[in-house]
Protein backbone atom coordinates (compact mmCIF):
# COMPACT_ATOMS: atom_id res chain seq x y z
CA UNK A 1 0.00 0.00 0.00
CA UNK A 2 2.97 2.16 0.63
CA UNK A 3 4.45 1.83 -2.34
CA UNK A 4 1.40 2.42 -4.26
CA UNK A 5 0.99 6.12 -2.46
CA UNK A 6 4.78 6.27 -3.12
CA UNK A 7 4.21 6.04 -7.27
CA UNK A 8 1.14 7.99 -6.87
CA UNK A 9 3.16 11.09 -5.23
CA UNK A 10 5.73 10.89 -7.65
CA UNK A 11 3.45 11.04 -10.89
CA UNK A 12 1.36 13.53 -9.00
CA UNK A 13 4.59 15.50 -8.62
CA UNK A 14 5.89 14.63 -12.05
CA UNK A 15 2.86 16.06 -13.28
CA UNK A 16 3.07 19.32 -11.57
CA UNK A 17 6.12 19.93 -12.69
CA UNK A 18 4.85 19.35 -16.64
CA UNK A 19 2.68 22.34 -15.38
CA UNK A 20 5.21 24.67 -14.09
CA UNK A 21 7.38 24.32 -17.07
CA UNK A 22 4.69 24.82 -19.37
CA UNK A 23 3.59 28.02 -17.32
CA UNK A 24 7.28 29.13 -17.31
CA UNK A 25 7.74 28.59 -21.20
CA UNK A 26 4.99 28.53 -23.08
CA UNK A 27 6.59 28.00 -26.06
CA UNK A 28 7.28 24.59 -24.90
CA UNK A 29 3.74 23.37 -24.56
CA UNK A 30 3.20 24.52 -27.72
CA UNK A 31 5.99 23.01 -29.57
CA UNK A 32 3.59 20.20 -30.93
CA UNK A 33 1.07 22.97 -31.80
CA UNK A 34 0.22 24.41 -35.12
CA UNK A 35 1.97 27.81 -35.64
CA UNK A 36 -0.98 29.39 -36.97
CA UNK A 37 -2.53 29.87 -40.75
CA UNK A 38 -1.25 32.00 -43.53
CA UNK A 39 -3.81 31.90 -46.04
CA UNK A 40 -3.75 32.19 -50.09
CA UNK A 41 -6.31 32.11 -52.50
CA UNK A 42 -6.09 30.82 -56.27
CA UNK A 43 -8.03 29.98 -59.24
CA UNK A 44 -8.08 26.69 -60.79
CA UNK A 45 -9.65 24.81 -63.56
CA UNK A 46 -12.40 24.51 -63.72
CA UNK A 47 -14.59 27.23 -61.87
CA UNK A 48 -12.73 27.24 -58.28
CA UNK A 49 -10.70 29.21 -55.88
CA UNK A 50 -8.49 27.54 -53.92
CA UNK A 51 -7.91 28.41 -49.95
CA UNK A 52 -4.38 27.23 -49.11
CA UNK A 53 -1.96 27.26 -45.90
CA UNK A 54 1.47 28.12 -46.44
CA UNK A 55 2.03 26.92 -43.14
CA UNK A 56 0.74 23.55 -43.43
CA UNK A 57 1.61 23.68 -47.24
CA UNK A 58 -1.73 22.18 -48.09
CA UNK A 59 -5.75 23.18 -49.52
CA UNK A 60 -7.81 24.43 -46.72
CA UNK A 61 -11.06 24.76 -48.77
CA UNK A 62 -12.87 24.88 -52.00
CA UNK A 63 -14.64 27.80 -53.19
CA UNK A 64 -17.08 27.04 -56.34
CA UNK A 65 -17.81 29.39 -58.81
CA UNK A 66 -20.94 30.09 -60.24
CA UNK A 67 -20.32 31.11 -63.15
CA UNK A 68 -17.31 30.19 -64.98
CA UNK A 69 -12.96 30.20 -64.74
CA UNK A 70 -11.70 32.82 -62.79
CA UNK A 71 -8.79 34.98 -64.50
CA UNK A 72 -7.92 37.62 -61.97
CA UNK A 73 -8.36 37.64 -57.98
CA UNK A 74 -8.46 41.44 -55.86
CA UNK A 75 -8.47 41.46 -52.58
CA UNK A 76 -10.47 44.19 -51.15
CA UNK A 77 -9.16 47.11 -49.42
CA UNK A 78 -10.09 45.69 -45.66
CA UNK A 79 -9.08 42.41 -46.66
CA UNK A 80 -12.51 40.30 -45.57
CA UNK A 81 -13.52 40.02 -49.47
CA UNK A 82 -12.10 38.49 -53.14
CA UNK A 83 -13.64 39.86 -55.93
CA UNK A 84 -13.00 37.32 -59.06
CA UNK A 85 -13.40 38.24 -62.72
CA UNK A 86 -14.26 35.40 -65.18
CA UNK A 87 -13.14 34.54 -68.90
CA UNK A 88 -16.30 32.96 -70.90
CA UNK A 89 -19.43 35.17 -69.06
CA UNK A 90 -17.38 38.71 -67.76
CA UNK A 91 -18.68 37.95 -64.34
CA UNK A 92 -17.39 39.66 -61.12
CA UNK A 93 -17.67 37.53 -58.49
CA UNK A 94 -17.63 38.54 -54.88
CA UNK A 95 -16.38 36.24 -52.01
CA UNK A 96 -16.65 36.64 -48.50
CA UNK A 97 -13.48 35.31 -46.81
CA UNK A 98 -14.72 35.13 -43.70
CA UNK A 99 -17.40 32.41 -44.80
CA UNK A 100 -15.82 31.16 -47.87
CA UNK A 101 -19.04 31.67 -49.63
CA UNK A 102 -19.82 33.31 -52.70
CA UNK A 103 -22.08 36.59 -51.49
CA UNK A 104 -22.85 38.35 -55.46
CA UNK A 105 -22.32 37.51 -58.94
CA UNK A 106 -23.08 39.47 -62.07
CA UNK A 107 -22.04 39.56 -65.40
CA UNK A 108 -20.73 42.74 -67.17
CA UNK A 109 -22.04 41.77 -70.55
CA UNK A 110 -25.29 43.68 -71.90
CA UNK A 111 -27.47 42.50 -75.06
CA UNK A 112 -24.69 40.99 -77.79
CA UNK A 113 -21.89 43.08 -76.37
CA UNK A 114 -19.33 40.86 -74.35
CA UNK A 115 -16.50 43.19 -72.14
CA UNK A 116 -13.26 41.28 -72.21
CA UNK A 117 -11.37 42.72 -69.10
CA UNK A 118 -7.80 43.65 -69.20
CA UNK A 119 -6.18 44.64 -65.68
CA UNK A 120 -8.24 44.90 -62.61
CA UNK A 121 -7.85 47.04 -59.92
CA UNK A 122 -9.99 48.17 -56.61
CA UNK A 123 -10.04 51.93 -54.77
CA UNK A 124 -9.43 52.21 -51.33
CA UNK A 125 -13.05 52.88 -50.25
CA UNK A 126 -13.81 49.12 -51.93
CA UNK A 127 -17.09 50.80 -54.36
CA UNK A 128 -15.07 50.60 -57.33
CA UNK A 129 -13.32 48.00 -59.93
CA UNK A 130 -11.26 49.87 -62.61
CA UNK A 131 -10.48 48.10 -65.34
CA UNK A 132 -9.96 48.41 -69.44
CA UNK A 133 -12.53 46.59 -71.24
CA UNK A 134 -12.69 45.59 -74.92
CA UNK A 135 -15.85 45.74 -76.35
CA UNK A 136 -16.45 42.58 -78.47
CA UNK A 137 -20.05 43.23 -80.72
CA UNK A 138 -21.99 39.98 -82.18
CA UNK A 139 -23.44 40.77 -85.06
CA UNK A 140 -25.31 38.77 -87.60
CA UNK A 141 -22.67 37.12 -89.80
CA UNK A 142 -19.54 38.44 -87.33
CA UNK A 143 -18.23 40.10 -84.88
CA UNK A 144 -16.94 43.76 -84.69
CA UNK A 145 -14.10 44.41 -82.17
CA UNK A 146 -13.86 47.78 -80.77
CA UNK A 147 -11.37 50.21 -79.46
CA UNK A 148 -10.52 49.65 -75.77
CA UNK A 149 -12.18 52.06 -72.90
CA UNK A 150 -10.95 52.58 -69.19
CA UNK A 151 -14.31 51.80 -66.81
CA UNK A 152 -15.48 51.65 -63.61
CA UNK A 153 -17.39 49.42 -61.68
CA UNK A 154 -19.99 49.82 -59.28
CA UNK A 155 -19.56 47.09 -57.12
CA UNK A 156 -22.73 48.13 -55.09
CA UNK A 157 -25.13 49.03 -58.87
CA UNK A 158 -23.51 45.83 -60.08
CA UNK A 159 -22.76 46.86 -63.33
CA UNK A 160 -20.46 49.22 -65.03
CA UNK A 161 -20.94 52.79 -64.53
CA UNK A 162 -18.82 54.96 -66.33
CA UNK A 163 -17.03 54.41 -70.29
CA UNK A 164 -14.17 56.25 -71.21
CA UNK A 165 -11.88 56.12 -74.56
CA UNK A 166 -8.69 54.43 -73.54
CA UNK A 167 -5.60 56.11 -75.26
CA UNK A 168 -5.10 55.01 -79.04
CA UNK A 169 -1.35 54.91 -78.88
CA UNK A 170 -1.44 53.18 -75.52
CA UNK A 171 -0.98 48.53 -75.22
CA UNK A 172 -4.23 47.37 -73.10
CA UNK A 173 -2.57 46.46 -70.25
CA UNK A 174 -1.83 42.24 -69.76
CA UNK A 175 -4.97 40.32 -68.19
CA UNK A 176 -2.62 37.70 -66.66
CA UNK A 177 -0.65 40.84 -64.83
CA UNK A 178 -1.71 43.65 -61.89
CA UNK A 179 -1.00 46.56 -65.04
CA UNK A 180 -3.06 49.02 -62.68
CA UNK A 181 -2.80 50.56 -59.43
CA UNK A 182 -5.00 52.83 -57.84
CA UNK A 183 -3.64 55.60 -54.99
CA UNK A 184 -4.23 55.80 -51.14
CA UNK A 185 -6.48 58.66 -51.56
CA UNK A 186 -8.50 57.28 -54.98
CA UNK A 187 -7.46 60.03 -57.14
CA UNK A 188 -5.11 58.38 -59.41
CA UNK A 189 -5.41 55.41 -61.08
CA UNK A 190 -1.32 53.82 -62.53
CA UNK A 191 -1.12 52.30 -65.73
CA UNK A 192 2.43 50.20 -65.95
CA UNK A 193 4.00 49.15 -68.82
CA UNK A 194 7.39 50.32 -70.69
CA UNK A 195 6.00 53.68 -69.48
CA UNK A 196 3.95 54.73 -66.08
CA UNK A 197 0.86 56.45 -67.27
CA UNK A 198 -1.16 57.83 -64.36
CA UNK A 199 -4.78 58.97 -64.71
CA UNK A 200 -7.36 61.04 -63.20
CA UNK A 201 -10.16 58.85 -62.25
CA UNK A 202 -12.63 61.58 -61.85
CA UNK A 203 -12.47 61.89 -65.86
CA UNK A 204 -9.66 59.63 -67.24
CA UNK A 205 -7.44 62.50 -68.26
CA UNK A 206 -3.67 61.89 -68.27
CA UNK A 207 -1.84 63.51 -64.79
CA UNK A 208 1.01 62.67 -65.91
CA UNK A 209 3.85 60.52 -67.45
CA UNK A 210 6.74 58.62 -65.86
CA UNK A 211 8.80 57.97 -69.33
CA UNK A 212 11.12 55.31 -68.12
CA UNK A 213 12.79 55.62 -71.24
CA UNK A 214 14.02 59.40 -70.86
CA UNK A 215 14.19 59.80 -66.61
CA UNK A 216 17.66 59.02 -66.17
CA UNK A 217 21.52 58.41 -67.82
CA UNK A 218 21.35 55.38 -68.83
CA UNK A 219 17.73 55.25 -69.71
CA UNK A 220 15.50 52.88 -68.71
CA UNK A 221 12.92 50.90 -71.07
CA UNK A 222 10.99 48.22 -69.03
CA UNK A 223 9.18 47.53 -65.46
CA UNK A 224 8.15 44.64 -64.70
CA UNK A 225 5.35 44.74 -62.10
CA UNK A 226 4.56 42.04 -60.10
CA UNK A 227 1.62 39.89 -61.10
CA UNK A 228 0.15 39.32 -57.85
CA UNK A 229 0.17 41.33 -55.14
CA UNK A 230 3.33 41.45 -52.71
CA UNK A 231 1.98 41.39 -49.48
CA UNK A 232 4.98 42.46 -47.74
CA UNK A 233 4.93 45.86 -50.21
CA UNK A 234 4.24 49.36 -47.63
CA UNK A 235 0.65 50.83 -48.30
CA UNK A 236 0.97 53.29 -51.59
CA UNK A 237 4.23 51.59 -52.94
CA UNK A 238 5.19 49.28 -55.97
CA UNK A 239 8.55 47.84 -56.16
CA UNK A 240 9.96 46.46 -59.52
CA UNK A 241 12.31 45.51 -61.42
CA UNK A 242 13.61 48.06 -64.78
CA UNK A 243 15.74 47.33 -67.56
CA UNK A 244 18.47 49.71 -69.23
CA UNK A 245 21.49 50.03 -71.88
CA UNK A 246 24.15 52.04 -70.77
CA UNK A 247 25.02 55.07 -72.80
CA UNK A 248 28.45 53.72 -73.75
CA UNK A 249 28.49 50.19 -74.92
CA UNK A 250 25.01 50.05 -74.75
CA UNK A 251 24.66 46.78 -73.09
CA UNK A 252 21.46 46.00 -70.97
CA UNK A 253 21.02 45.93 -67.49
CA UNK A 254 18.69 45.79 -65.18
CA UNK A 255 18.00 47.71 -61.62
CA UNK A 256 15.28 47.69 -59.23
CA UNK A 257 12.24 50.89 -58.62
CA UNK A 258 10.45 52.50 -56.10
CA UNK A 259 7.14 54.14 -56.99
CA UNK A 260 5.49 56.11 -54.59
CA UNK A 261 2.11 55.90 -55.78
CA UNK A 262 0.78 58.99 -53.96
CA UNK A 263 3.40 61.40 -54.63
CA UNK A 264 3.44 60.42 -57.93
CA UNK A 265 7.59 60.21 -57.40
CA UNK A 266 10.25 56.89 -58.43
CA UNK A 267 13.78 55.93 -57.53
CA UNK A 268 15.87 53.84 -59.96
CA UNK A 269 18.78 51.95 -58.58
CA UNK A 270 20.81 50.04 -61.66
CA UNK A 271 22.05 46.33 -60.42
CA UNK A 272 23.59 44.61 -63.00
CA UNK A 273 23.65 42.94 -66.37
CA UNK A 274 20.61 42.25 -68.13
CA UNK A 275 21.32 38.73 -69.17
CA UNK A 276 17.92 37.11 -67.65
CA UNK A 277 14.08 37.44 -68.18
CA UNK A 278 13.34 38.39 -64.37
CA UNK A 279 10.20 37.90 -62.76
CA UNK A 280 8.96 40.78 -60.54
CA UNK A 281 10.09 41.20 -57.16
CA UNK A 282 9.25 40.37 -53.52
CA UNK A 283 10.01 41.29 -50.16
CA UNK A 284 10.72 39.82 -46.66
CA UNK A 285 8.01 41.41 -43.97
CA UNK A 286 10.86 43.65 -42.62
CA UNK A 287 11.58 44.92 -46.05
CA UNK A 288 15.58 43.85 -45.69
CA UNK A 289 15.84 40.70 -48.23
CA UNK A 290 14.14 40.64 -52.29
CA UNK A 291 13.45 37.82 -54.07
CA UNK A 292 13.02 36.91 -57.60
CA UNK A 293 13.33 34.60 -60.09
CA UNK A 294 16.18 35.21 -63.04
CA UNK A 295 15.55 32.44 -66.58
CA UNK A 296 18.02 32.54 -68.84
CA UNK A 297 19.28 30.64 -71.86
CA UNK A 298 16.68 28.52 -74.30
CA UNK A 299 15.93 24.72 -74.47
CA UNK A 300 18.68 22.55 -73.52
CA UNK A 301 20.82 25.48 -72.25
CA UNK A 302 17.77 27.05 -70.22
CA UNK A 303 18.79 27.96 -66.57
CA UNK A 304 16.32 28.85 -63.89
CA UNK A 305 17.97 30.32 -60.99
CA UNK A 306 16.66 32.21 -57.53
CA UNK A 307 18.19 35.71 -56.66
CA UNK A 308 18.65 37.34 -53.10
CA UNK A 309 18.90 40.87 -52.99
CA UNK A 310 19.96 42.61 -49.97
CA UNK A 311 17.74 45.96 -50.37
CA UNK A 312 19.62 48.36 -48.52
CA UNK A 313 22.47 47.89 -50.75
CA UNK A 314 20.95 46.89 -53.51
CA UNK A 315 22.90 43.95 -54.09
CA UNK A 316 22.69 40.38 -54.90
CA UNK A 317 24.16 38.19 -51.89
CA UNK A 318 22.33 34.97 -52.85
CA UNK A 319 21.21 32.92 -55.97
CA UNK A 320 20.99 28.89 -56.76
CA UNK A 321 19.50 27.26 -59.60
CA UNK A 322 16.55 24.96 -59.62
CA UNK A 323 14.39 23.19 -61.48
CA UNK A 324 12.14 25.38 -63.27
CA UNK A 325 8.74 25.40 -65.12
CA UNK A 326 8.47 26.56 -69.29
CA UNK A 327 6.28 29.36 -68.21
CA UNK A 328 5.93 29.75 -64.07
CA UNK A 329 5.18 32.87 -62.16
CA UNK A 330 6.56 33.63 -58.86
CA UNK A 331 5.00 34.24 -55.04
CA UNK A 332 6.32 34.55 -51.30
CA UNK A 333 4.53 33.35 -48.39
CA UNK A 334 3.48 36.29 -45.21
CA UNK A 335 6.27 35.58 -43.29
CA UNK A 336 9.03 35.72 -45.58
CA UNK A 337 10.01 32.25 -44.93
CA UNK A 338 9.34 30.35 -48.06
CA UNK A 339 9.03 31.01 -52.03
CA UNK A 340 6.53 29.73 -54.43
CA UNK A 341 6.66 28.53 -57.93
CA UNK A 342 3.45 28.11 -59.26
CA UNK A 343 1.56 28.35 -62.93
CA UNK A 344 1.40 26.61 -65.46
CA UNK A 345 0.61 22.88 -63.96
CA UNK A 346 -1.02 21.45 -61.26
CA UNK A 347 0.95 22.45 -58.55
CA UNK A 348 2.59 25.13 -56.19
CA UNK A 349 6.11 24.28 -55.38
CA UNK A 350 7.68 25.81 -51.58
CA UNK A 351 11.47 26.66 -51.60
CA UNK A 352 12.60 27.46 -47.93
CA UNK A 353 13.67 31.45 -48.50
CA UNK A 354 16.70 30.74 -46.53
CA UNK A 355 18.27 27.76 -48.45
CA UNK A 356 16.50 28.29 -51.26
CA UNK A 357 16.14 24.34 -51.33
CA UNK A 358 12.00 22.85 -51.94
CA UNK A 359 10.59 21.53 -48.95
CA UNK A 360 7.23 20.89 -50.17
CA UNK A 361 5.09 20.79 -53.20
CA UNK A 362 1.08 21.33 -52.96
CA UNK A 363 -1.14 19.15 -55.31
CA UNK A 364 -3.49 21.98 -56.53
CA UNK A 365 -5.73 18.98 -58.12
CA UNK A 366 -6.70 21.43 -61.42
CA UNK A 367 -4.64 23.47 -64.06
CA UNK A 368 -3.58 27.32 -62.39
CA UNK A 369 -6.16 29.97 -63.92
CA UNK A 370 -5.48 33.22 -62.02
CA UNK A 371 -2.98 35.07 -59.80
CA UNK A 372 -2.14 33.92 -56.60
CA UNK A 373 -3.43 36.54 -53.29
CA UNK A 374 -1.59 35.95 -50.69
CA UNK A 375 -3.24 37.49 -47.41
CA UNK A 376 -0.93 39.31 -45.05
CA UNK A 377 -0.02 38.72 -41.68
CA UNK A 378 -1.65 41.61 -40.52
CA UNK A 379 -5.01 40.66 -42.37
CA UNK A 380 -8.10 39.17 -41.25
CA UNK A 381 -8.15 35.33 -40.58
CA UNK A 382 -10.67 33.53 -43.18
Amino acid sequence: MFSIRRNLLRAAFAFLCLILAAAVNPAASAATASSGTQLMYLGVWPHTVLVIDSVQGKILDKINLPTDVARTLVLSPDQSKLYASTVKDNSIVTIDLATRKVTDSFPLNTGNTDYRLSGLAIDPTGKTLYSVVTPIVKQIDHYDVDPPEFVTIDLAARKIARMVPFPKDEAVPNARRQSLKVSPDGKLLYLFGDNIRIYDTSDFKLAKTIELSKTTDPSTDGFSLSPIEDPNAPKGKVTGIFETSDPYVHRRIFGIADVDLAKMTFDLTPVGPADANMQPMMTTPDRKLGYTVAVYGTHGDRVTEFWVFDMATRKIVNRRAFLGRTRLNFAITADGTRLMIYNAGFQIELYDAKTLELIKTIDLEGDTTSNLVVLPLTGKSA
